[in-house]
């Protein structure tokens, strides 16, 4: 039995927006040495908006992509720039594009220490306390009063306004928001969910990686090199090794030691006689209570 391979072959010519995309991309891919894919599936347009103002203004390129549309545009440069085919296994789901020539693992410490706060909507899992501050909501009495009644949110009606009367905790870290919540904080204008743009891989000059691969917290990078140059320091203080971040303790402590050296020996210097002489001083009339005690009339 023959066996026959169905193959598809387009009659209709390829619409020109999309080889215009294709060899948008395809520059882009040239132009900038790291790129960065992005996973979207649930980013709204305005974070989508907000976050390519952010990365512009930091020389980078944010684009949102068909995954088909980015292979075309990665086979017309792979002869050029091989590592890129490392890519296309991560393609998939809604993905967007962030082409940089800045060192990518600082531009996604950017992008993690500058997430857009939106609105909370039911169902939502917090990464924070909420806390509704004391003030004046400047909502009249009314409907909105039971929502406040639910939260258990103090309050009292002031001036003709509805005033929360002091700082209040109503949901924290982990806590899953209600309808009532998110109805209520959407009114106050309160929005506490954080939304930023989740790395899935980045393309170094020849491989490409995950930030899970690699740890990115500069808190500890810095507690480590603050503690390695304090034993760097401590070491070189105790060898002593002459740099000049010690030398002037070094030749203190020295000095201290020589001079207290010369002092218990009694090497009359210039820096010591004062010293010497108060300490045989101070001896000589030790000696003489000593023998004045046994022997009085030698007083």
């Amino acid at each position: 039995m023959c066996g026959y391979q169905l193959k598809y072959v387009r009659t209709r010519p390829v619409p020109s927006y999309k080889v215009k995309k294709v060899n948008e991309l395809a520059e882009l891919i040239r132009r900038y040495k790291y790129i960065l894919l992005v996973n979207i599936t649930g980013v709204s347009a305005e974070v989508l908006h907000r976050s390519r103002e952010m990365l512009r203004s930091e020389g980078s390129v944010l684009k949102v992509v068909k995954n088909n549309l980015f292979k075309l545009a990665m086979d017309k440069v792979k002869k050029e720039r091989p590592e890129i085919e490392k890519l296309k296994e991560r393609l998939a789901g809604q993905i967007a594009v962030i082409f940089t020539n800045q060192n990518p693992f600082s531009l996604k410490l950017f992008l993690d220490k500058n997430k857009i706060p939106r609105e909370a909507k039911a169902g939502d899992v917090l990464t924070k306390d909420v806390v509704i501050p004391a003030g004046n909501t400047n909502f009249p009495p009314g409907p909105i009063l039971s929502l406040f009644n639910k939260l258990k949110i103090p309050i009292r009606i002031q001036e003709g306004s509805i005033w929360v009367t002091s700082d209040t905790v109503v949901a924290k870290a982990s806590d899953v928001v209600s309808q009532e919540l998110a109805e209520l904080l959407g009114k106050l204008g309160i929005k506490p969910i954080e939304v930023g743009l989740d790395v899935k891989a980045i393309l170094l000059e020849s491989e490409v990686v995950e930030p899970s691969e690699i740890k990115l917290d500069p808190g500890s990078y810095e507690k480590n090199i603050s503690s390695a140059h304090l034993q760097a320091y401590n070491l070189a203080l105790n060898l002593p090794f002459f740099i000049k971040e010690v030398m002037d303790v070094v030749i203190r402590r020295a000095h201290l030691e020589a001079l207290n050296l010369a002092t218990n020996a009694s090497i009359i210097t210039h820096e010591t006689v004062g010293t010497v002489l108060a300490k045989a001083q101070a001896e000589a009339q030790t000696l003489y209570n000593a023998i004045k005690a046994k022997k009085p009339e030698f007083s």
